[in-house]
């Protein structure tokens, strides 16, 4: 296992943190190369979309529909080498733990993200303030979720207005 960056956890002890800056970045730029010269150019129509706003710090919601062998996975392989390459942090999960498997570090979106089992229309996700969880989330470029729409509409809602919270505590624009 490659030792990770000093530089970028020198002044953190969150094992998340650190876990996912763990990446070996040599490694990741030759997957990269050898990944994006294979994708096809509509896929690479959609790699430089969703690369670019992660570059500029956009923000955005892309969702990517295809049947099965379409290259989805492969898509989001690539992505994840490219950003991971540059020592940024990106965050795979998948709505089944079967297909969180066939990603890089992934994990099930209800394990990720503390997403409660019984959602309701005003659910929120167990991530609390200046805990580990939520700076590993302050410092993500990226998420990928895949097979997104395996999964109620309130994950979804539950995980934005988490995001809003841990991102406005950031800011410090927390109100009432």
């Amino acid at each position: 296992m490659p030792f990770p960056d000093q530089d970028s956890v020198s002044t953190s002890t969150n094992p998340l943190m650190m876990e996912e800056l763990s990446y070996d970045k040599d490694s990741l730029s030759n997957d990269f190369k050898l990944l994006y010269t294979s994708l096809t150019d509509e896929q690479k129509s959609v790699y430089n979309k969703i690369f670019n706003s992660v570059k500029r710090k956009k923000g955005g919601v892309f969702f990517m529909y295809g049947y099965g062998g379409t290259g989805k996975t492969y898509l989001w392989k690539t992505l994840s080498a490219s950003i991971r390459s540059k020592g940024e942090i990106v965050l795979n999960v998948a709505s089944s733990g079967i297909v969180s498997l066939l990603l890089e570090g992934g994990r099930t979106a209800h394990s990720r993200f503390l997403i409660p089992i019984n959602l309701t229309e005003d659910s929120q996700c167990q991530v609390k303030g200046n805990t580990d969880v939520s700076e590993l989330l302050k410092k993500t470029s990226l998420i990928i979720w895949d097979e997104a729409p395996m999964i109620h509409k309130h994950a979804f809602e539950a995980l934005d207005r988490t995001l809003k919270d841990v991102m406005n505590v950031d800011l410090g624009n927390t109100s009432g």
